[in-house]
């Protein structure tokens, strides 16, 4: 019976670019000899820690040497064109004018301010605002547009058909050229004019500062001006309200019989005199104060003589003088509120009168001529206070009656007295304004004029260089970190050097298109072929002991040519006389199959105690045998995982020289690890170009984690280049090992086959093996 063990055209996939270069890989021998002390001692555990952080300063140094051609071609090429932009561009002149804005300067006119308020404006920042502001208004565009006559100045006025087109446009661009700029910590204003005519430049900037302080003047006399017009307007009207407000005070106090005397005039105003009842009432209030002082004075010059002349009645002239007192004290007291002719007042006179009767008798009785004249005098002057008093209680009636009549009078008195007030401040600031107006100063004043420039503000070719320098570097390094972002991939074998200090075992050519790998396997002459007994041959000096007697072969992603090189290296070595078995180890997706009827083989192994020999099958290849991956149940980690896989391992090395593990790829998956701890060494496959360098070193800690010795690099699809695909070494696949023919270019095709061999294959054009490559065996 005869089976067959067919490589699976859908399970394998094999790369379609062109190789490398074979004998680097060979080359790389030596350098694989010292690969198990570098691995090892630590330095790629540390790139696969420095490809989870990122880019350390090494990596960065590295890229930025690795493109510093391209940065500093994008560096001169920046300061050639600033430089070329520099002599290109149009001269301008820049004029300068400088301003000082003083607050102060209209602040004479109000002296009630004071300090703090002429402080307080020097520090309103808004104020210089307002002023950079109007400098750059339209309207003083516009005024210097028209007194310099831009309008006829091609530059500035155009060919415009009107001319009011051409001042506007001259406006404009007076506006647009103008940069005004407040200096720091001052009061001072800078003006820059930009033009291509150095002394137009300098013409329009100082028609700036000259204008801006003309308009400043303007508007201060056009607002002066309408303040004393709308001030006179307001006086007229506050005249005429006062004249009516003083002829009605007048009318009224007519009317109502109020006379006042002449008032007197305090710090400049009139005041108003007191109503002649007022006048009257205080004269006689005096006049009274003094009758009263007379009578009491009389009164007690004849009781003293009454006294002195009657010691014997003396205590009842003191009684009824005391008893007269009372009722005189309750008669005044009583006059406050009742007139003299009301019914008790009388009465209590008529007591009173009769007191003095009795004591009069009392007193002539006992007292001679003297006393009758001082008691005389005491007479007259009682009916003299008694005069004055009633005449008193008169004018004090009348003053009451004048004050209810005087409510109206206050009323318009005070509003009389308001609309005085008001034209009085009125006619002030009218006088202020009209002194303002005539001042002809402004608080905007020139302090530095504009002169001619000599030498061109723009362009600045030193500076246009440094920045078209700086541009172009930055452009260079970021160009160059994002071709490492984007093409961050392993393309050449100093990728794999430098970047995962790894040896290179070998260097797999792109085949072209419409050959398969297998039949360039079957061609012991082609590149591929070669590229395979040189890898086979790094292998011989990757380890101290020599060539590894157990091989798994793996890599990051399907796809990468990973089954093809172990199916590779097996043939290869099988052809070189070895024996050799190949494992198809990728239980998840096997890639080799066989036509054996209980479809067992390495799973079963796995999960059994049964001998390896029973499943291995032999194939058409002289020396190669096969054991296939079978089918299994339960989880392939398991099966992987158990104690049964290193003594599989070791039973199957018993009768070969060589064993090939065609293991999965790593895909964040354990089965690889495992594989790789039970081999002798581990070969890791990467397919140029597609291959993350970040997934490349995860791969490679991983196995290093799992205690696997990573033998080398084998680097497939590497594309050709101009009939070879060497990198850097300046021949092509021939290297003098005595086979008589070189592949800088194959002879054996036809010139058209040739050009076909440098076309890049499209990833739809990738060859495969056919079922037909077949690997037979008897039984």
């Amino acid at each position: 019976m005869t089976s067959m063990a067919t490589v699976e055209n859908g399970a394998m996939t094999v790369g379609g670019a062109p190789a490398g270069n074979a004998q680097g890989g060979a080359g790389d021998g030596g350098a694989a000899r010292s690969w198990r002390g570098v691995a090892q001692g630590g330095s790629h555990a540390g790139h696969g820690a420095q490809a989870e952080g990122g880019l350390d300063f090494q990596e960065v140094f590295r890229l930025l040497v690795e493109h510093i051609r391209m940065i500093l071609g994008l560096g001169v090429l920046g300061v050639v064109l600033g430089v070329v932009v520099a002599l290109m561009t149009t001269p301008l002149y820049r004029s300068t004018a400088l301003l000082q804005y003083d607050p102060n300067a209209t602040e004479t006119l109000d002296q009630k301010q004071g300090a703090t308020a002429v402080r307080a404006t020097v520090a309103n920042q808004e104020m210089l605002a307002t002023q950079v502001g109007l400098l750059r208004s339209e309207t003083l565009a516009r005024r210097v547009a028209e007194d310099l006559n831009l309008a006829a100045v091609p530059a500035y006025g155009g060919g415009a058909p009107s001319r009011e087109d051409r001042v506007k446009r001259a406006a404009r661009l007076v506006q647009s050229n103008t940069e005004v700029e407040v200096v720091k910590l001052s009061l001072l204003i800078r003006i820059n004019h930009k033009s291509i005519d150095p002394r137009l430049a300098a013409r329009i900037t100082s028609a700036l500062a000259q204008g801006f302080i003309a308009s400043s003047l303007e508007r201060r006399y056009n607002s002066s001006s309408y303040a004393r017009k709308f001030l006179s307007e307001q006086l007229a009207r506050t005249k005429a309200q006062l004249e009516e407000s003083e002829r009605a005070v007048n009318d009224y106090a007519i009317r109502s019989k109020l006379f006042r005397t002449p008032g007197q005039v305090v710090d400049g105003k009139a005041t108003e005199g007191t109503t002649l009842s007022v006048s009257d009432l205080t004269a006689m209030q005096e006049a009274l104060n003094e009758a009263r002082v007379r009578r009491v004075a009389a009164e007690s010059a004849w009781r003293n003589r009454v006294m002195d002349k009657s010691p014997d009645n003396y205590q009842t002239l003191a009684a009824l003088e005391q008893q007269r007192a009372q009722l005189q004290a309750e008669y005044a007291e009583g006059l406050r509120t009742f007139k003299p002719a009301y019914p008790k007042m009388q009465e209590l006179q008529a007591h009173i009168g009769r007191l003095d009767a009795t004591i009069e008798g009392l007193q002539r009785s006992g007292n001679g001529q003297a006393t009758a004249q001082l008691q005389a005098a005491y007479r007259a002057a009682l009916e003299a206070e008694n005069a004055l008093a009633a005449r008193f209680n008169t004018v004090k009636g009348s003053v009451q009656d004048e004050r209810s009549r005087s409510i109206q009078y206050n009323i318009l008195q005070r509003e009389a007295d308001t609309n005085r007030a008001l034209y009085d401040a009125l006619l002030q600031r009218y006088k202020e304004v009209g002194v303002a107006g005539g001042i002809g100063q402004s608080n905007v004043s020139l302090v530095d004029d504009a002169k001619v420039p000599t030498a061109p503000y723009r362009p600045n070719k030193a500076l246009n260089a440094v920045v078209g320098l700086v541009i172009g570097l930055v452009l260079g390094v970021a160009g160059a970190f994002g071709k490492y972002l984007l093409f961050d991939t392993v393309i050449d074998p100093s990728d794999v050097r430098q970047r995962l200090h790894l040896p290179v075992l070998g260097v797999i050519p792109m085949e072209p298109e419409g050959r398969t790998l297998g039949e360039a396997l079957n061609d012991r002459k082609s590149h591929a072929t070669e590229a395979y007994y040189s890898a086979l041959t790094a292998l011989k000096f990757a380890r101290e002991g020599g060539a590894p007697r157990t091989l798994f072969v793996t890599s990051s992603r399907p796809g990468e040519g990973k089954s093809t090189s172990a199916y590779a290296l097996a043939v290869t070595s099988a052809r070189l006389g070895r024996k050799v078995l190949l494992i198809d180890a990728d239980l998840r997706r096997p890639t080799f199959t066989t036509s054996r009827s209980d479809g067992q083989g390495f799973a079963h192994l796995l999960s059994s105690e049964d001998r390896v020999a029973d499943f291995i099958q032999p194939t058409q290849i002289e020396n190669l045998s096969l054991l296939p991956a079978g089918t299994y149940q339960g989880s392939a980690a398991e099966l992987l995982s158990s104690l049964r896989l290193p003594a599989v391992v070791a039973e199957a090395q018993e009768g070969y020289d060589l064993v090939v593990l065609d293991g999965p790829p790593v895909l964040g998956l354990t089965d690889a690890p495992l594989l790789a701890s039970v081999a002798d060494g581990t070969v890791i496959v990467i397919e140029s170009r597609k291959t993350r360098t970040g997934a490349a070193a995860d791969l490679s800690r991983r196995i290093a984690d799992a205690g696997g010795d990573i033998l080398g690099v084998i680097l497939t699809k590497v594309a050709r280049r101009g009939g070879s695909y060497g990198y850097g070494y300046g021949y092509g696949y021939g290297y003098g090992y005595g086979y008589g023919y070189g592949y800088g270019e194959d002879r054996s095709q036809p010139k058209d086959e040739q050009d076909t061999d440098r076309r890049r294959s499209t990833p739809s054009a990738k060859p495969r093996f056919d079922p037909g490559d077949t690997l037979e065996a008897d039984d």
